[in-house]
């Protein structure tokens, strides 16, 4: 498998704590917050999670939709397959995303939504445009928790990390705008995290997994 193609050596992984138990958690379906700490003194904290829990997520708010702090998904919790994603995670693009996968405090929009729409839609997945009022505009992949099981389960993944996804009930313009509302309302940054311009979450998935055939 290819992570690291032309990019200086990514650190190295010197433990990984899980912030809580994996006993009496279902490891086909769950969730788990983890700390990495890396020689040196690094450390990232985020969640891993299966592949199937943006459903549970989008019926526990009755939102409509999913969005947070960057998560890693596997399709199985269990301490093998967490530590070879994680071991990816620090061998890709010199560890970029165990600098990005970070826990950080939220701080709302002070100029707050234009727009929210929906673009190159097809098949359960989309790109929301974000326009905020200040005119800086934004592109997130989405995706239906159905569509995001579906493919998973099409491509045999065993995990994924990479551009953040926002999670929509459904894919249209009223699901875009409430979701790209409450983002503002939350954290700012948020956008500038799942910003991903010029692609679809497909396109993204070909170049993640053909890099680890």
């Amino acid at each position: 498998m290819r992570y690291n193609d032309g990019v200086m050596p990514g650190p190295r992984v010197s433990s990984i704590e899980h912030l809580g138990t994996l006993s009496g958690i279902n490891p086909e379906s769950g969730e788990v917050r983890l700390r990495v700490r890396l020689e040196g003194g690094k450390e990232s904290t985020f969640r891993a999670a299966t592949f199937d829990r943006p459903a549970a997520w989008i019926a526990a708010s009755r939102a409509g939709h999913s969005f947070s702090e960057p998560v890693l998904y596997v399709s199985r919790l269990d301490e093998g397959r967490i530590r070879t994603a994680v071991e990816a995670m620090a061998c890709d693009l010199g560890g970029y995303w165990l600098r990005y996968y970070r826990e950080a405090p939220g701080v709302p929009s002070t100029c707050g939504l234009g727009t929210g729409s929906v673009d190159r839609v097809e098949d359960g997945c989309g790109v929301v445009e974000v326009v905020l009022k200040d005119g800086r505009e934004f592109s997130i992949l989405a995706c239906t928790p159905v569509w995001w099981s579906r493919e998973m389960e099409r491509r045999q993944a065993a995990f994924y990390f990479g551009p953040m996804v926002l999670f929509l009930e459904k894919i249209d313009a009223a699901h875009a705008k409430h979701a790209a509302k409450e983002m503002a309302a939350v954290d700012e940054l948020l956008f500038c995290r799942y910003d991903t311009p010029r692609k679809t979450l497909p396109e993204v998935l070909d170049v993640f997994f053909a890099q680890r055939r």
